[in-house]
């Protein structure tokens, strides 16, 4: 997680992070205004708030009311040597818990987050840089190195590769991808949460068998988003893009709406209207771009591609964001692997829906297989 600090009046200082704002100050006996808690009142804190979190966690998937539990913390000091300290937690707890409730309740508060850092010793890197902002790719860790070749079945480039291109292209755009977080809960099984350091609702999960290959898979993820604007789908643009030249891509087309509410009679194709319009129901306003709101603009389409003979038929956003989603979103090294890639999760879900809506029961497979 990215925080950047800004320098007020005085001893105060102002931190910033995600959409949120902290404010520290110094004791009044450190030559501070005591106007807000010090930078290590808040460690502290977050040590506690930890610990009480994964009481709550614990207590509510259990229905257990957290209405009586009492926790504190108290670190205790070292005289000879003020950087050892000890963090003591305590909690208290009705007479009504149960023996192994109580003991749930404290192994919950082994795993708070803070204090697993704190007992691994974290690495401070000190530098100076010339521009905070000029390193886009800084924070992420895991840089595979480019010496090393790893293949994968269906990939067109190395792994190592893929994830050299794919920063880079975030880095040209001046995207600052960070880590949040890294899973490994069995072996040989990976996940990562990813998002950018300036704008957090932004973000992106990968999973793979290596680190590597959940990086890339992330990555790709966070692309395909960006270059289909699903980080923003499904929330109102503003007038200034609903009247700009084009609201999703360049060569998008409008079209108005027909009499009487009528479909404009160059969007979708025959095929197509036997799917979506067979009752002769749907109208042209059921079909009006949710981004931009402009109905007087009439309809916003994108064209696509039918595979068949290459023709172009024009499709309206609006169905693409109601019914699709990030459904058939890809990227890759290659057009070919991106279109493998985008029919691959269209197969995928079809078949999932077949066997969730046919009350299927899947066969067991050989482990040989």
């Amino acid at each position: 997680m990215e925080i950047k600090v800004h320098f007020l009046d005085k001893l105060r200082l102002e931190a910033k992070f995600d959409d949120f704002t902290v404010i520290a100050d110094q004791p009044i006996r450190y030559k501070g205004d005591g106007s807000a808690p010090g930078p290590f009142d808040y460690f502290l804190a977050s040590s506690a708030l930890c610990a009480a979190y994964f009481v709550k966690l614990y207590c509510d998937t259990r229905n257990i009311s957290t209405e009586n539990i009492r926790l504190s913390q108290n670190n205790i000091v070292d005289p000879e040597n003020r950087y050892q300290q000890i963090f003591k937690i305590q909690v208290e707890l009705p007479e009504d818990i149960s023996a192994n409730d109580r003991q749930g309740i404290l192994r919950a508060i082994e795993r708070c987050s803070v204090k697993k850092v704190v007992q691994a010793g974290p690495e401070f890197v000190i530098e100076e840089v010339k521009n905070l902002d000029a390193d886009a790719q800084a924070l992420l860790a895991l840089k595979p190195s480019l010496n090393t070749n790893t293949y994968i079945a269906g990939k067109d480039l190395p792994l190592e590769q893929t994830i050299a291109n794919m920063s880079a292209v975030l880095a040209n755009l001046g995207i600052k991808i960070e880590i949040a977080s890294w899973r490994n809960l069995i072996p040989n099984v990976w996940s990562l949460h990813i998002r950018d350091a300036h704008s957090p609702m932004c973000f992106t999960n990968g999973k793979g068998s290596t680190k590597e290959s959940a990086l890339a898979s992330a990555l790709g993820e966070y692309i395909e988003r960006l270059n289909n604007n699903h980080f923003y789908a499904g929330v109102f643009w503003g007038e200034e893009i609903a009247n700009s030249e084009f609201v999703h891509y360049p060569n998008e087309r409008w079209f108005k709406l027909g009499c009487k509410d009528e479909l404009p009679a160059d969007i979708l194709d025959e095929y197509c209207l036997t799917i979506y319009n067979p009752d002769g129901e749907l109208r042209g306003s059921h079909l009006v771009d949710t981004n931009s709101g402009n109905a007087q603009r009439g309809i916003c389409c994108l064209p696509y591609i039918r595979q068949s003979d290459g023709k172009t038929v024009y499709f309206p956003s609006n169905l693409i964001e109601n019914l699709y989603v990030s459904n058939g979103m890809s990227a890759g090294n290659t057009l070919a692997e991106a279109q493998v890639q985008c029919l691959s999760e269209i197969f995928e879900r079809a078949v999932k829906r077949e066997i969730l809506e046919g009350e299927i029961a899947l066969p067991d497979v050989p482990q040989e297989v």
